[in-house]
Parts: structure tokens; sequence; C-alpha cells
């Protein structure tokens, strides 16, 4: 996307709708995220393609660090909409033989307390009551959770990531190889058609793109892969 197009959005977005826009800028300001603004406009985006096209289901988001993003698809959808968040809330797990040197030598980074956090901040892993700093930081945005029916998961998601209903959105921000495959065999099944799975860290962490290949080999005619900030995955509608 060049910045030509990049502008043109963002400025489309601050006349159609200026509360989103300043929900955008303002969980980036505050260093809550990594994600660019494109790819926040691109969640506000798909949220607001489900409620237009009356697409019912969940949003799911496996990956919440300091909550910027969540606040971004809690802002973006309807308020019976549920958005379920699921997260250690703490340093994140090491990668495993699956990923490449990349994620082992950031993991390292990390477990060595040398990692930087969000342009200048402290790395969000090593911060004490994390999930507690996240329900905080929903309601600085005014998000009250039961309200926006919002429920959070702490823990590995091996033990906490079970999906029973059907799932809409599936924003997966996990890095590494066995997280994002664990991921994808537990939310795939239960998207609907139409839905997506918004996959952050396929362009920066090799293990995260052989899961995402490897999960998804041969079956082009049922899914839909558009690169956008980040890359979509939508399951195409049945025909009858």
């Amino acid at each position: 996307m060049n910045l030509l197009t990049r502008v043109v959005r963002s400025l489309r977005l601050r006349a159609t709708n200026p509360s989103i826009y300043g929900v955008i800028r303002a969980v980036r300001a505050q260093k809550l995220t990594y994600l660019s603004r494109q790819a926040l406009i691109d969640l506000y985006d798909a949220v607001q393609r489900l409620e237009q096209q009356n697409l019912h289901g969940l949003i799911v988001e496996t990956g919440v660090a300091l909550g910027g993003s969540a606040i971004v698809l809690a802002r973006s959808k309807t308020p019976a909409r549920p958005l379920y968040l699921y997260d250690v809330f703490a340093t994140i797990p090491p990668p495993s033989e699956d990923d490449g040197p990349d994620a082992h030598a950031r993991y390292a980074e990390i477990a060595g307390g040398r990692s930087p956090g969000i342009r200048g901040n402290r790395y969000y892993g090593y911060e004490d009551g994390l999930l507690e700093k996240v329900q905080r930081n929903f309601a600085r945005f005014g998000i009250d959770p039961a309200q926006a029916h919002m429920r959070i998961w702490p823990g590995l998601f091996e033990d906490t990531l079970y999906i029973a209903e059907p799932v809409a959105l599936a924003h997966i921000d996990c890095d590494w190889y066995q997280s994002v495959m664990l991921c994808l065999e537990r939310i795939t099944p239960h998207l609907i058609p139409g839905g997506v799975l918004v996959i952050d860290d396929y362009r920066d962490w090799a293990g995260c793109k052989r899961a995402v290949d490897e999960y998804f080999t041969g079956r082009g005619d049922e899914f839909r892969f558009v690169m956008r900030a980040r890359l979509h995955i939508e399951r195409r509608p049945t025909t009858l």
C-alpha cells in the first residue's frame, strides 16, 4: 500500500467516523499497540463489513498485549457481538524447534531482559499485573467489558482456547509456529462463510508463516488470501 493510499484511507475514516479515527490515533499515541494505523483501520473495516452484511459470530483475539487492538475491535463492533480475548498476560512463551532463528534470537532478547517496548516504552511482557493494566486501559477508553459482551481468558492457549460458537473474525497475533497453528486448528473450523482471520505476524516471523502455509495448503477453493497491512484470510461464501 503506497503512501497516497494510506493517507486517503486515513482521511476518509476521519471524515466518515471521527470517533473511531480518534480511538485509533489515541491507542497508538498512548503506545498500546505495535500495529500500524493502517492495520488498525483494516480491523475496523473488517468489523464494519461483518456488521453491514449482518454476518453473525464472535470476534476473537489471540494475543492482547496492552489491549490496543482489542480497544479498536470493541469500539468498532455493535455492543451485542461478543469479543473473546486470550493471552498469557505475562512474558510470551518460548518458540519451539518449528520456529526459525529469528524467533529464537527474539526470545533470547526477551528472556534476557533486553527487549524494548512499544516505541521506547518498557516491554509489556515485563509488567507485573498486566491483565489489570489492560483492564484499566479499557476503562480509559470508556469500555465496560460486561456491557460490551467481552470475555477475557488469561493463560496458555492450549489451556484456554476452546471455541464452541461461530466465529466471524479472529485477530491472531501470537508470533510463533505452535501458537499460530493451535489457533488455526481451534478457530478455523468455526469460521463462518464470509468470516476472516487476520494473521498479524505472517510477514514478521518465519514460524508464523510456516504454520499458515502448512494449514492452508490446498485450500484455495475454500479461502481467499488478501495481503493488506496484515494477511487477511476470508472463508469464501458457500454456493448452492
